[in-house]
């Protein structure tokens, strides 16, 4: 019949009340009721066996948390093979240090709590260390020369490992009169280091020394000085000492070192971390054995000096106490024999222990039964055991029934959080104390370091005196501008290249300017979030295709030589991750900026539709700057300026289109259903996005849309990332209908979440139908940003300036082709100048595979709206400098209708460019090389999709929508 009983959680029980100090440690009440913690006791398990198995499992369970607050332990099985106590050496042992240690299970519990991964720290054992060298050492001169030749020995031991000289770095590094000063200072250190420690006089320095001097044990005022008590230590001097006052000031040292690392100590935090005793599990205790001595040993020493110490035995003995013994090991000559060991009480008499603040409150608990509870009475008998001093005060044996098998009892889940220690308090975490140590600094320093940024040593720093650069810290973000390479914004590889070659045609243009004084020279701001908060969630690509268009139209206007044709001058700004900072920018560094330069005729880009951007947009208006926008399309943004222009179509553009899209697409011929229609219904997915207008107002306005039309449709909102992968998966769903449309109606950065939710479990060629907006653009432009998403997932988006997607592979290889059409020569130059910047770009370090597989939407529109600026200024009636205005700009930008690569930008009817092209474009498939195709295209005749001939994908067919 199996063993049924367990007396495991109740000794894990005991064992965490023995560990924990406090089950709630804090500095000022420690402080305040300053009552010294109790030594715990030696537990004694009868009944455990050899204890092997019963070790292991403990020892496993103790460090479960790992680094996370993991309790110091150290397990010696004294069933393997350790060699005896060497408290006498071996006279026939040669040369100066010897091997073995004269307690070698003390050298093993050293060795395993010297290690650390508990988080906190390790204990390093300096008294232990010293006397255990010293007990090594194996001195030859006479007595009166012995503490010379062991003072020669004594560097060794305060090195620790390091050099022995250092002297050849300094003379190789230094000059002639500065070497010889090194040389001196770091010749003299080792022998002013040796004198201090070894005089005893300095505490800071000599703390180990002092404490030989001063502990009880052989002795120590019979020396006159440290290094006489050392050399009676050594193997050839410690044949007249007692072996029994040798081995007790090894454990005394051993003790004191982990009094010390746990003592309280307001300047040194490090202790109030230690919130869990080190446990010493002693497996296999024989009754005359090496661990039965050092038990007995612990019990003098507690008992002799009075000092308290942390340290907690768990000793499984293999006999029983409450047996006479057969042999009984003599007492030490001048000692009486040792009084009779206690009887062992049952383990499961202990009451509950997990409730306790500290083990000395359970002194105050009544007895709960008839029979008392063999840990509260030890706790209540102890200082009379001590005062008397008990040959077996401290030592508490304890019978255990185990169960049979062991296996997984000791580290049952349930038990799993008795192994944790207590947090430290909150005034000795590491991010506490290096809060109260650099505030003070931060406060003396902070002045200088404000008035003055470079001083930090950080990249995002730039002296007062200098021009053209104006950038400053915030939330971990370098914001600000700059228009040379020596402030670059951002760390992402092609987003630094395509920056520092706009920097190198400024430098381009300011050379021909010099040449040619009277071509005039137009100075723009490309406004855009160039850095990141979020590391994960990282799209530098969408401002490398906008960069790319402006650099393009730099190239072409350095290729003119003609005094009519301005040079183009580029201002990068950076507002941050999302333009979190795009006001703080505008206020504190741009303002200064406009007034100083009047040339600057206006801001491009501008990045997110949101309430900051939006405020930014203002702030820039009442400064008189015209703000020309090349992917916002949040309805309403005009509002914010009168200054404001939209070179993309509004939301509400985009909903008619997408709405136009559901209701005229239709499956392809050559199908079963051909010519049916290819949607009945929408799922729209958003972002609960407080502030974001442009989600907000593309949502209402596909709403009013389809509701108009009588499409039905649905909402499926998330707050956090995470709940995308909670949404039901179509393919999962048994019966979702394929004819639904979902639309993603959200930011870039979710939409890979999106689309591996919607496709999860699908088979090839089954994926729901998705569209993306025109965000999405920002990811299939991008190489990187498309491995995130499924392979070979074909992708709708709306996608803005989609005649110059539609160039795809030719366009970025030098050929203006856009399908069957022709096309315009500004679009030829465009992809030519396009091609040579690509191969520019390559010359940068890291950019030598640089290849776009088509080029973006973004760059179309950056190089549609510095066109529009160069036009500004030549249909202007003067074109001196000093006739170069943001106000004369505006009144042109105003009146004019303007024909580019991306359609028309006429602005003479609305400051939104509803007149330039939208489309709904869709992929070969994620990770292919494919040019993307077209769905459906806005503007368009009535009766046609408005897709350039060529160009139209044959994955569906699309008739317009009856009205």
């Amino acid at each position: 019949m199996p063993d049924t009983a367990n007396d495991v959680p109740k000794l894990l029980e005991l064992l965490r009340a023995l560990e924990v100090p406090d089950a709630k440690p804090r500095v000022f009440r420690t402080l305040l009721r300053r009552r010294r913690p109790l030594p715990r006791p030696v537990v004694g398990l009868v009944g455990a066996g050899a204890g092997g198995a019963l070790l292991v499992e403990i020892y496993r369970w103790l460090g479960e948390s790992g680094g996370r607050r993991a309790t110091p332990r150290a397990r010696v099985d004294l069933q393997a093979d350790l060699p005896p106590d060497a408290l006498t050496p071996d006279p026939n042992a040669t040369g100066e240090e010897i091997q073995g240690h004269c307690l070698p299970i003390l050298q093993r519990l050293v060795e395993g709590f010297s290690g650390d991964d508990t988080a906190m720290g390790p204990i390093k054992f300096p008294r232990y260390r010293t006397a255990d060298w010293l007990t090594r050492q194996r001195v030859t001169s006479d007595e009166t020369e012995a503490t010379v030749e062991l003072r020669s020995r004594l560097p060794r031991l305060l090195r620790s490992g390091s050099p022995a000289d250092r002297s050849d770095t300094a003379e190789g590094v230094s000059g002639d009169t500065i070497s010889r000063l090194v040389f001196g200072v770091l010749a003299l250190w080792p022998v002013l280091r040796l004198w201090l420690w070894v005089s005893g006089r300095i505490p800071g320095m000599s703390k180990v020394t002092r404490w030989f001097m001063r502990q009880r044990y052989l002795a120590p005022e019979y020396s006159d000085s440290f290094l006489g008590f050392a050399t009676r230590l050594t193997a050839s001097r410690r044949g007249d000492e007692n072996e029994e006052q040798v081995a007790k000031l090894l454990v005394h040292a051993f003790l004191e070192d982990m009094r010390d690392a746990y003592r309280k100590r307001l300047w040194r935090p490090s202790s109030w971390r230690r919130t869990a005793y080190p446990v010493a599990l002693l497996g296999g205790v024989e009754r005359n054995g090496a661990a039965k001595r050092l038990i007995c040993w612990i019990n003098d020493i507690r008992n002799e000096t009075g000092h308290s110490d942390p340290l907690v035995v768990l000793a499984c003995l293999d006999y029983d106490p409450a047996e006479p013994a057969e042999t009984v090991e003599p007492a030490p000559p001048g000692r009486p024999a040792r009084s009779a060991e206690p009887t062992p009480d049952e383990l499961s008499r202990i009451g509950d222990l997990q409730h306790l603040a500290t083990l000395e409150s359970l002194v105050d608990r009544p007895y709960s039964g008839q029979q008392p509870d063999p840990l509260q009475r030890w706790l209540r008998d102890i200082d009379n055991m001590r005062t008397n001093r008990s040959d077996y005060a401290w030592f508490l044996p304890l019978r255990v029934q185990l169960p049979d098998p062991l296996d997984g009892h000791v580290r049952d889940p349930s038990l799993a959080h008795l192994a944790v220690p207590p947090a430290p308090p909150l005034a000795a975490r590491k991010w506490f104390v290096a809060m109260c140590v650099l505030i003070p600094i931060a406060l003396l320093v902070g002045a200088a370091l404000i008035y003055i940024p470079p001083l930090r040593g950080a990249p995002c720093a730039h002296w007062p005196w200098t021009a053209g650069i104006s950038v400053q810290e915030r939330g971990g973000e370098c914001v600000g501008y700059s228009d040379n390479a020596d402030q670059i914004f951002t760390d992402d590889a092609e987003l630094t290249a395509m920056q520092r070659e706009v920097f190198r045609l400024n430098v381009a243009a300011a050379d021909a300017r010099r040449d040619n004084p009277r071509r005039p020279v137009i100075t723009l701001i490309y406004f855009s979030g160039l850095s990141y908060v979020d590391s994960n969630v990282r799209y530098p690509h969408a401002q490398v295709e906008e960069l790319a268009g402006l650099a393009v139209q730099q190239r072409r206007a350095l290729l003119a030589s003609d005094e009519s044709e301005p040079l183009v001058r580029v201002v990068v700004a950076n507002g941050g991750s999302d333009m979190r900072h795009a006001t703080w920018v505008v206020d504190n560094q741009l303002r200064g900026l406009l007034r100083d330069e009047p040339g600057i005729l206006g801001v491009v880009g501008m990045d997110r539709s949101n309430t900051e951007t939006r405020r930014a947009i203002g702030r820039l208006g009442e400064l008189g700057v015209p703000v020309v926008a090349t992917t916002l399309s949040a309805d309403g943004m005009e509002k914010a300026s009168p200054l404001y222009f939209q070179a993309a179509p509004s939301n509400t553009t985009q909903a008619k289109l997408i709405a136009d899209y559901v209701q005229g697409a239709r499956h392809p011929a050559g199908t079963p259903r051909a010519g049916q229609p290819r949607y009945n219904q929408v799922v729209v997915y958003h972002p609960k996005a407080d502030g974001d207008i442009y989600v907000e107002t593309l949502v209402e306005d596909l709403r009013t849309e389809l509701e108009g039309r009588g499409v039905p449709y649905r909402r499926m909102e998330w707050t956090e990332q995470q709940e995308l992968n909670r949404f039901p998966a179509p393919c999962e769903t048994t019966d979702f209908d394929r004819g639904t449309l979902l639309f993603f109606a959200g930011r870039n950065d979710d939409f890979a979440t999106f689309a591996k939710s919607v496709s999860r479990g699908c088979l090839t060629g089954e994926s729901p139908a998705i569209l993306g907006n025109d965000t999405v653009t920002r990811l299939i432009t991008d190489q990187k940003a498309m491995a995130a998403l499924p392979a070979n997932l074909s992708v709708r988006y709306v996608a803005k300036a989609a005649p110059v997607m539609l160039g795809g592979a030719e366009c970025v290889r030098g050929n203006g082709e856009l399908g069957d059409e022709p096309v315009a020569f500004d679009y030829q130059q465009l992809c030519a100048e396009l091609a040579v910047l690509i191969d520019d770009l390559r010359a940068y370090p890291q950019m030598a595979d640089y290849q776009p597989s088509w080029p973006g939407d973004r760059t179309g529109l950056a190089y549609d709206v510095v066109g529009l600026f160069l036009r500004a200024v030549r249909t202007g009636s003067q074109q001196d400098e000093g006739s170069l205005n943001r106000t004369a700009v505006a009144m042109q930008l105003r009146e004019m209708d303007y024909r580019g690569v991306t359609g028309t930008l006429g602005f003479s009817t609305s400051r939104v460019a509803d007149g330039s092209s939208i489309a709904v474009l869709v992929t070969a498939g994620v990770g292919q090389p494919g040019p993307q195709q077209c769905l459906v295209m806005s503007p368009r005749p009535a009766d046609r999709d408005g897709c350039p001939s060529g160009t139209k994908s044959t994955s569906e067919d699309w008739s317009p929508p009856r009205r």
